[in-house]
């Protein structure tokens, strides 16, 4: 038997798998109830949050694991010199940094077991590759990176996909982090940045997405014109967008309702009730009940890799802000504005293309800047628009891994492809950082 076929047998029996999905739903409830009860729930939340990590990280990827533990080292290291200089940061406050982030990544798992595309039918070329796009865009805002392989496994052709569905799927997921509040970077945003909200947010990362979705399309029919002609994709029938827009719409409403109440814990909420409401009127409450055991216990561990990302990022970022509070690193400015952003822009693309996942970099940028933010408006908007920019432009990044693991696209395909794209939507965020500046947003 050979060492990877016994690594897999011990993955498999592992067993920390039969607890570690209660454990993190646990993590869940009474991360949630620190919101509405106690803040004395908090240190529970924590403590559970990082027994699901630990219970994890065997099973993590050899991809995952090393940058898991180098976030971890280099959190450890910033924060025990921290405290030999005086720091007075407790344990619970590095460790807790994003808890409410881990919250939210483990509500939105329940959305997938109620939402299920079924395709319509349509003519060839434009309306098949507009309506695959958009289908594709609006869908990914709520199923996260599951909606790349279930359209890409529709659109797969002698098994891989051509350029025009590389750009559906890669585009499709990274354009909607630019308004979904159901994907990480947004709540990341919001939770880090300073006065930083959605409705300040919105009138900017909104027209980047439409921008983005409108020179795909152009790109699409001109660089790309006898594929595109005969596309053959698959379109979504509407009403596999009716949850996506229902669940977004309620975030929304919620917001408006209660703007005391942290745009997380409203989608934390959301995303688990909507969905368990929806399969309870549809299946009656037995099977509802059968499907939310087997998803606590089956399938919420599977999110390992994003939990162990954002609280190890969570516990490096709060140790930086607390060497720097005492003042073992000074920035080279005090304040921020658009020529501030557009650096941060570009170092946090280039930074994710040597291999570093894009949200770890965003979570350190915005703990590092933390102080320094004088408009919240403007560095949001640019932590966004990286995230998106990065995610179809790294290879390294998820989306791009999943083309090229599970669709076997090429690295030097993909970079030709996006790599065009990404050069012009720079100048193009840029050019926005610059006008909200002019306008004197902050």
């Amino acid at each position: 038997m050979s060492i990877l076929t016994l690594r897999e047998s011990a993955l498999t029996h592992w067993p920390g798998r039969k607890i570690s999905g209660l454990v993190l739903f646990m993590m869940w409830v009474f991360s949630l109830a620190s919101n509405f009860l106690s803040s004395e729930l908090i240190p529970i939340a924590t403590a559970l949050g990082w027994l699901f990590v630990a219970i994890e990280l065997p099973r993590l990827g050899k991809k995952q694991r090393p940058l898991i533990l180098i976030l971890l080292t280099a959190g450890g290291l910033c924060t025990l010199l921290a405290w030999s200089y005086g720091s007075t940061e407790s344990l619970l406050e590095l460790l807790d940094e994003h808890l409410k982030l881990a919250m939210l990544l483990t509500a939105i798992t329940f959305i997938s077991m109620a939402i299920k595309p079924e395709a319509s039918t349509t003519q060839k070329g434009f309306k098949s590759f507009i309506s695959t796009f958009l289908g594709m865009h609006f869908f990914s805002s709520v199923a996260n990176f599951s909606s790349i392989p279930v359209v890409g496994d529709q659109v797969m052709r002698k098994g891989t996909i051509d350029r025009l569905s590389q750009s559906i799927l890669s585009r499709g997921f990274s354009l909607s982090v630019l308004w979904s509040p159901f994907l990480s970077i947004t709540p990341l945003v919001l939770e880090q940045v300073p006065g930083a909200e959605v409705k300040s947010i919105y009138p900017y990362s909104i027209p980047l997405a439409i921008i983005g979705i409108l020179f795909t399309v152009f790109e699409a029919r001109y660089r790309y014109k006898s594929r595109f002609n005969l596309y053959q994709g698959y379109p979504m029938k509407l009403s596999t967008l009716h949850l996506p827009i229902f669940l977004i719409t309620s975030v929304l409403i919620l917001t408006w309702l209660f703007p005391n109440t942290s745009t997380v814990v409203m989608v934390s909420i959301v995303a688990v009730l909507i969905p368990l409401m929806l399969i309870t009127i549809k299946e009656g409450l037995s099977n509802a009940g059968v499907k939310t055991h087997q998803h606590i216990f089956t399938r919420l561990s599977e999110s390992r890799t994003e939990i162990s990302l954002f609280l190890s990022a969570g516990l490096l970022a709060a140790s930086v802000k607390a060497c720097i509070t005492v003042g073992l690193i000074s920035l080279p400015f005090t304040e921020t504005n658009a020529t501030v952003a557009s650096t941060i822009l570009v170092a946090i693309i280039a930074i994710a293309s040597l291999g570093i996942n894009q949200l770890a970099v965003v979570a350190i940028f915005a703990g590092l800047l933390a102080d320094v933010t004088t408009t919240p408006t403007l560095m949001a908007v640019t932590y966004i628009y990286a995230t998106a920019l990065s995610m179809f432009t790294s290879v390294f990044s998820g989306t791009n891994m999943i083309l090229r693991a599970r669709y076997s696209c090429t690295t030097k395909e993909i970079l030709r492809n996006q790599l065009p794209f990404t050069l012009i939507m720079i100048p193009i965020g840029i050019s926005v950082l610059f006008l909200m500046e002019s306008l004197g947003v902050k």
